[in-house]
C-alpha cells in the first residue's frame, strides 16, 4: 500500500507541474500579460549583467528639520549631524555643488571618519579602511 501512495503522490505532483507549466505559458488572464517570451513583453531586468550590489542609504518619509540657523545649535549624534548636514546642503547653489563637497570630504579628511563596528580610521574615497 506505501507503493501505491508513492506512485499517487508523484501522479499528483506531475499534474500540478503540468498545470503550473501550462499557467506560466498561457500568462495572467486577469491582467493580460502574457507567461510566453515575446518581442512586446517588457522587463524590468537590466540587459547589463551581471548586476552588481551598491551601498544603499537609509531614508525616512518625515523627520523634523533641524534648527541650523540658530548659532546656539550643535548636533548631538551622528543621526542629528546627518539630518543637520542634510538641510545645510539644501542651501548650496547647483553651480558650487563639486566645490561643496570636495570642501566637505576634504574637512571629513582631516577630522577622521570611524568605522562603526571598530572605530578605526575609514577611507572615504576609497571605501575601505586607511
Amino acid at each position: 500500500m506505501k507503493k501505491s501512495s508513492k506512485v499517487t503522490l508523484a501522479t499528483r505532483e506531475s499534474v500540478l507541474r503540468s498545470i503550473l507549466r501550462e499557467a506560466l505559458a498561457d500568462g495572467d488572464e486577469t491582467t493580460g500579460q502574457s507567461g510566453r517570451d515575446d518581442k512586446q513583453s517588457q522587463t524590468t531586468v537590466p540587459k547589463s549583467l551581471p548586476i552588481t550590489p551598491t551601498q544603499q542609504m537609509a531614508t525616512q518619509l518625515s523627520t523634523q528639520r533641524p534648527p541650523v540657523e540658530d548659532p546656539e545649535f550643535v548636533p548631538s549624534n551622528v543621526e542629528e549631524l546627518g539630518r543637520s548636514l542634510s538641510t545645510l546642503a539644501q542651501l548650496v547653489r547647483t553651480e558650487n555643488i563639486p566645490k561643496f563637497y570636495k570642501d566637505f570630504v576634504s574637512l571629513i579628511d582631516n577630522v577622521g571618519v570611524a568605522d562603526v563596528d571598530d572605530e578605526e580610521p575609514y577611507d572615504i574615497r576609497s571605501d575601505r579602511m586607511a
